[in-house]
């Protein structure tokens, strides 16, 4: 099952909405200031939760769902985990965020952390906006240049990747090792068709992105 998570980031209701209807969502969990996006949208989520600290009681009253879940503003999670954590009880095996970029980069990794949170359950998550898609890769990976997002392909490693092997890359590796403090990965680009992706051990971030 697709889940989409709308939350309160960076929005692009333009992209936001030809990406969706690309990626058909099976179901919608909207989180605080992201029903304000389902409004902009103009779509019914199928789950409504947070605390709504930073939403318009206007938008909240607006939607009407059996699903609307109140937090206290003082919690152990943000309004994105819950989310997330609700995305993966109603056994989504796919998830993307929208909303989960920003001009708070603290809620920005919070929400990256939300990708492993998800990834480390065998659940493919991904975080977009109208200039990224991020995601955690498996340990094998193809990207094919006709699905790629954008023009540069980078890699970053929590906190360590091991045995990285770049193929059909303009800049290889060969089972070697990425670390966290060093920005050797970022901005590679697809030469070939398609692009093999290959690591031992670790956890890495692919992060497609255009300008």
């Amino acid at each position: 099952m697709k889940v989409l998570i709308l939350t309160g980031g960076d929005f692009d209701p333009v992209f936001a909405s030809s990406y969706i209807k690309e990626w058909k969502p099976d179901k919608i969990i909207a989180a605080d200031k992201g029903l304000a996006q389902a409004e902009k949208l103009s779509i019914q989520p199928d789950i409504i939760l947070g605390d709504f600290d930073s939403c318009d009681k206007k938008v909240m009253d607006h939607f009407s769902t059996e699903e609307k879940m109140i937090f206290p503003c003082e919690k152990d999670d943000t309004d994105t985990g819950l989310a997330m954590q609700e995305a993966i009880k109603i056994d989504a095996d796919k998830i993307l965020m929208l909303g989960a970029t920003g001009t708070r980069l603290d809620h920005v990794l919070g929400n990256i952390g939300q990708l492993v949170f998800a990834h480390k359950r065998g659940i493919q998550a991904q975080m977009v906006d109208s200039h990224n898609r991020i995601t955690v890769l498996p340990h094998q990976f193809c990207i094919k240049k006709e699905e790629q997002f954008g023009t540069y392909v980078s890699l970053i490693p929590f906190y360590e990747a091991e045995g990285v092997t770049l193929r059909g890359f303009k800049y290889l590796l060969n089972n070697d090792t990425l670390v966290f403090h060093k920005t050797r990965a970022i901005s590679n680009e697809l030469q070939e068709t398609e692009g093999i992706i290959e690591y031992h051990s670790g956890l890495l971030l692919m992060i497609e992105s255009k300008d």
